[in-house]
């Protein structure tokens, strides 16, 4: 296959399973010989803030001395992101030696009505990329939901849950709890977590199932925090010490939480005999970079943010760092998000919107969208074309600043531009 071919292949098995077992992910491994076994790793979950856990615990690792793996999703702007080796995606050519692999136990699979999804292939691909760079240590974020999802087939040494809100409900469930529970099956008997600050109804969840596992959980506790345009500084209560100004290279208050999470997971594997420093930590927190998430190009600022509570942390930063007279939203969302309570947060970010689609078929037409933000008197235009509908928001915003958000899709989308806009 070439690169294109591979990427399409994975794409083309879909995530639309009959039926969502564990043992469909086990046997595909299996076929693989286990490339997963032996690798210690740390499982991270949530709602929010788990792709930047991932990174600043990552960066944390690397810092150390670690030869780390990363998997994350979704990407922002190539497939190749969700799969990193020591900070980097991993090639082209990495990516089609290891698809046509994987196909091959696919095939085998399919021949024995063992269905396969794209996530399971991506995931399978990962465990393969890590064995073969023969990393260290590997941090593993989950697709969605825990309990089911392709990445609770591995082992970890230190599980995360970030905070748990109202997201994917029509698979996991239309309350907090139920959410919650789905979230805990990646708890393992005896091996310790790290739970980041919960709705009542979710600790409440995760707290009984840790009980009942007897996992020992860390609360990071975060202090006196300094938030700035672009980095957050914060001290940090942990049963062993109080650590004071750290600083994460993320902007937002949220990023605090987010950091001391990726803290608190680094030093229970220090605990396990991982030789991570306190230079290290602060090295870490210090140089991570995740893509997309208050992340500025020039006066472009781009959030994926795209349920509640992401918007409602886009919402506490613009407050402070921005005005909604001098800011130009553009915003596209899919369907199958909370759109009128989304809509009524945006609302507050911003007095001019411009509305767009990416290409896809659960994007909302953004003339629906326009409509939305009209209903709630707002000075609103649609644009199909995210390209074009970037030039309008520049335009529109001159001396002031273009938000984009509302979805991963379109930020993926105007990021490519601004990079290219870079070279």
């Amino acid at each position: 296959m070439t690169e294109t071919e591979a990427i399409a292949w994975i794409h083309s098995l879909g995530n639309t399973k009959r039926e969502y077992r564990l043992r469909d992910m086990r046997a595909l491994l299996e076929r693989l010989s286990h490339p997963e076994s032996g690798i210690p790793m740390v499982h991270v979950a949530g709602t929010n803030g788990k792709g930047s856990c991932c990174a600043s615990l990552e960066r944390i690792l690397r810092a150390s001395g670690y030869k780390t793996g990363l998997y994350t999703s979704p990407y922002i702007e190539t497939y190749h992101e969700r799969i990193r080796v020591n900070g980097l995606p991993i090639s082209g050519r990495s990516l089609t030696l290891l698809a046509e692999k994987v196909k091959t136990a696919v095939e085998e699979l399919t021949a024995e009505n063992i269905a396969v999804s794209t996530f399971e292939a991506g995931t399978a691909i990962a465990m393969c990329a890590f064995a073969e760079a023969q990393v260290d240590v590997a941090v593993v974020e989950t697709g969605l939901g825990g309990r089911l999802d392709a990445t609770n087939v591995i082992s970890p040494r230190v599980t995360v849950i970030m905070p748990i809100g109202l997201d994917h409900m029509h698979i996991l469930g239309e309350s907090i709890a139920e959410i919650a529970w789905e979230k805990a099956g990646i708890l393992k008997p005896g091996v310790p977590a790290v739970f980041s600050p919960q709705v009542p109804e979710a600790e409440q969840v995760l707290m009984d199932t840790a009980r009942k596992l007897q996992v020992p959980v860390t609360h990071p506790v975060v202090r006196n925090v300094r938030d700035s345009l672009r980095e957050v500084t914060f001290d940090l209560i942990l049963p062993d010490r109080v650590r004071e100004n750290l600083t994460v290279a993320l902007a937002g208050r949220h990023q605090a939480d987010n950091a001391s999470a990726a803290v608190a997971a680094a030093l229970l594997l220090k605990d396990q005999g991982f030789r991570v420093t306190e230079e290290a930590i602060r090295e870490g927190l210090s140089k991570v970079e995740w893509p997309g998430r208050l992340e500025w190009f020039g006066n472009i600022l781009l959030d994926g943010g795209h349920n509640e509570p992401g918007v409602a942390s886009l919402e506490e930063y613009c407050r402070k760092f921005l005005k909604p007279e001098k800011t130009v939203l553009l915003v596209a969302m899919m369907r199958d998000k909370a759109i009128d309570r989304i809509v009524e947060q945006l609302c507050t970010v911003a007095d001019r919107i411009v509305c767009t689609e990416p290409g896809l078929p659960r994007a909302l037409p953004s003339g629906e969208l326009c409509d939305r933000f009209l209903q709630k008197g707002r000075n609103a235009v649609a644009c199909p074309d995210p390209e074009k509908a970037l030039r309008l928001a520049e335009n529109m915003a001159g001396d002031g600043h273009v938000l984009v958000a509302g979805s991963l899709y379109l930020v993926g989308a105007i990021r490519t531009i601004c990079r290219r806009r870079e070279r």
